[in-house]
């Protein structure tokens, strides 16, 4: 009915201040997509009757280089369990995904349990408490660190091993379940159910991006799986396209949440559904976005918790102390002064300019004049995470890490000349700034001979 940006905020005649933001990354917005391994053993409807693991693997993973973080299902895939007759074809389709570079490695748990917190009341167990492995008892410590076991030790390549663990089911963790998860040394993801379309559309269907206790931290997945844009898969198998409306809904006129593309394995089983899946890749790769990894992601949303602010008494500045974000929203209006610390960009968003920040202790000052940085360099827009930034009175150095072939900006660099540069990396300058670009992924570096510079930032 109301608004609440519009028509309560103002009623509280808050000031405006600096927020903390997981949406954005290097001033563009974040991208990210994972895959639940539910219905890995599937057979799919597509000429060769594949696996819907295997359709995945050949229709999106190969063709799409975006990071992707991906699980299976331990009993589904596993000779040890629903399908030992299958495990011998199964298993080898795993490893191939396992090895792909753009992919990092998830456990979607042994039996899939539909309920995380014992204290369920049976009536609510429609389904049971999991899948029905044969001589299973569901035992939690087994869905998790048992679950990363087999992976990392049948399935994962020699350099690579489990780094998220994606809740099944209701995904209703106890503090005490998600502890587990952290001494696994594992981010832990899913859960949430942020769901809405041009023609259905209320902040009260947003969920927040955590679950957040005293003693453990669940990340919610940004934007709700396929399931809720099939009915269920009832009808409309290619219903999973308009979850782009989602995104762009959630991207203006305020940036509530990250693209997050996120869906199962059974997604590969009909036409509709993987050309669906086409569509939402085709659209998020044409999009000036940042690529991660589930993990980083994670790592990001957990530092909101573990993020402090405070507001300096006899100056109008702000101290910013976290362990994982690297961008804050900052208000309207608000130029970054060149006495700043930690801050490296700044681009203007739908909802306010967002500042780009390196390292865990950030001092953010507004400039006297109207210019960011006192007319230093300093970082527009990159699809890439910002690894080194370093200047001095007349050298800047950086070095961009991207998951895609790389895309920047530098603004303000018309006092600046290249000195040298990573061999791969394209350089173009205009006017008042310098385009980097790529054309594979990877890290690069540059280093800027610049006039009249000050200020160091590490």
């Amino acid at each position: 009915m109301l608004d609440p940006f519009e028509h309560i905020l103002p009623l509280l005649n808050l000031p405006p201040l600096p927020a903390p933001d997981i949406t954005t990354e290097s001033g563009s917005r974040i991208v990210t997509a994972h895959i639940d391994g539910d219905g890995f053993p599937s057979v799919a409807w597509v000429p060769g009757k594949p696996f819907a693991g295997e359709s995945v693997y050949q229709r999106i993973l190969q063709r799409y280089p975006l990071p992707h973080t991906v699980s299976v299902v331990e009993a589904e895939v596993a000779p040890h369990g629903l399908y030992p007759e299958l495990a011998a074809q199964l298993e080898p389709i795993a490893r191939a995904i396992f090895q792909l570079p753009h992919v990092e490695l998830a456990s979607h748990t042994f039996s899939h349990p539909f309920f995380w917190d014992p204290r369920v009341s049976i009536r609510e167990k429609l389904y049971g408490d999991a899948q029905p492995v044969p001589g299973y008892t569901l035992d939690y410590q087994r869905e998790m660190a048992g679950s990363v076991d087999y992976i990392n030790q049948r399935l994962a390549p020699a350099h690579k091993q489990v780094k998220v663990y994606l809740w099944s089911g209701m995904a209703n963790p106890t503090p005490e379940i998600i502890a587990q998860t952290s001494a696994l040394g594992l981010f832990n993801v899913n859960g949430g159910n942020t769901y809405v379309l041009n023609d259905n559309f209320s902040y009260a269907q947003v969920s927040p991006h955590l679950n957040w206790y005293p003693t453990a931290v669940q990340v919610y997945a940004p934007i709700m799986n396929e399931n809720l844009y099939t009915e269920l898969w009832t009808e409309n198998f290619s219903g999973f396209a308009r979850v782009t409306e989602t995104f762009s809904k959630l991207g203006q006129p305020r940036r509530l949440k990250p693209v997050s593309i996120y869906y199962h394995m059974y997604s590969g089983m009909y036409p509709s559904s993987l050309g669906a899946l086409d569509y939402i890749y085709q659209w998020a790769m044409q999009q000036p976005f940042t690529p991660l990894f589930l993990s980083e992601f994670a790592k990001r949303a957990s530092g909101l918790y573990e993020t402090g602010m405070a507001k300096h008494l006899l100056q109008p500045g702000y101290a910013i102390r976290s362990t994982g974000v690297k961008s804050l929203r900052l208000p309207d209006g608000f130029v970054i002064g060149s006495q700043s610390t930690g801050v490296v960009g700044v681009t203007d968003g739908p909802d306010g300019r967002y500042a780009s920040l390196l390292g865990n202790q950030v001092h953010l000052w507004p400039a006297t004049t109207t210019t960011d940085f006192a007319g230093q360099p300093y970082l527009q827009q990159a699809n890439a995470i910002v690894e080194h930034w370093q200047h001095s009175s007349s050298q800047l150095n950086i070095t961009l890490r991207g998951h895609v072939a790389v895309n920047a900006t530098l603004a303000q660099t018309a006092a600046c000349q290249v000195v040298n540069m990573s061999p791969g990396l394209k350089v173009q300058q205009q006017a008042t700034t310098l385009q980097l670009s790529s054309t594979v992924a990877g890290s690069f570096s540059i280093n800027l001979q610049c006039q009249s510079m000050a200020t160091e930032v590490k």
